[in-house]
């Protein structure tokens, strides 16, 4: 079995060194499209230190992008914050950007259930089911696990939402995307759900008439929405000349660029404190 789905970007021409752009997701494809423009683009600034094509990988779960930094098989990675923080913690990458990853410069986590639900809080959940996305999710896994630990709550998985729930735990299921999340709450197959702010807010992203049916029980604070890392497996001089080409990129002038790299809105200079915050999520917390 592969460990990782790649193609490469340049032709059949030997390359003197390949600028890799790594990823985790369960849709390869979809992804692959979306990150490939723009390492073509930034492997150009690269040329000096010996770059003169790029590739895609894209990995289905952390250990595996793992493994393949630690061979010298990944150089760049754009990840949300669960992911980031995980690597930053086991010193595989450092960030060196903020990515506006879907216009989103930061994001919450919500966490609803039907108007007329009578859940009114986050205790209330106990002996029934939520819906979170898939497990490499920080607003839709990692932050809503956490404040239901935080409240107090047990939690099991389940292997399926329908599973029956120990009485005095919250159960959880992967719906695998908003929507189904969303469509899960609806048909009562989950009693709550969790999905991030931008979901809820953005235009045509998800159905108007069931979002109208909705109500929110808990809101997380805000958290960066993305970062770009690089790993030690490149060098200082091309980790800046990459760190620099990103910061360059000009909202208005390379937005068609920026809007196929997951309709980002813009890249930005770190802020103060996200290392800290990276350093401080309990990321072990998770299964």
């Amino acid at each position: 079995m592969l460990l990782a789905w790649c193609l490469l970007l340049t032709g059949g021409s030997v390359s003197a060194k390949t600028l890799v752009l790594a990823q985790i997701s369960d849709r390869p494809k979809k992804d692959f499209r979306q990150l490939r423009p723009m390492a073509e683009h930034i492997v150009e600034a690269l040329a000096p230190f010996g770059y003169d094509s790029a590739s895609v990988k894209i990995y289905p779960d952390l250990s595996q992008l793992e493994t393949a930094i630690r061979k010298g098989q990944v150089h760049w990675i754009t990840e949300t914050p669960l992911s980031a923080a995980r690597l930053y913690q086991h010193q595989l990458a450092t960030p060196i950007a903020r990515k506006w990853k879907r216009g989103q410069h930061t994001y919450q986590s919500l966490i609803y259930v039907p108007a007329d639900s009578p859940v009114q809080s986050l205790q209330d959940l106990t002996g029934r089911v939520i819906a979170f996305e898939h497990p490499n999710s920080f607003s839709s896994y990692f932050l809503p696990l956490t404040a239901l630990h935080q409240h107090g709550l047990a939690t099991s998985p389940l292997e399926t939402p329908r599973q029956t729930v120990p009485a005095d735990k919250v159960g959880y299921a992967f719906s695998r995307n908003e929507r189904n999340n969303l469509l899960w709450v609806d048909k009562g197959i989950a009693a709550a759900g969790a999905l991030n702010d931008g979901d809820w807010t953005t235009p045509g992203r998800l159905p108007a008439e069931l979002l109208q049916k909705m109500r929110i029980i808990h809101r997380s604070a805000p958290y960066p929405r993305a970062f770009e890392m690089v790993t030690p497996n490149l060098e200082p001089g091309a980790r800046e000349a990459l760190t620099q080409a990103l910061l360059a990129m000009h909202p208005e002038q390379d937005k068609s660029l920026l809007q196929r790299y997951e309709q980002t809105s813009r890249i930005t200079r770190l802020e103060a404190d996200d290392l800290q915050l990276l350093q401080s999520l309990e990321v072990e917390i998770l299964p």
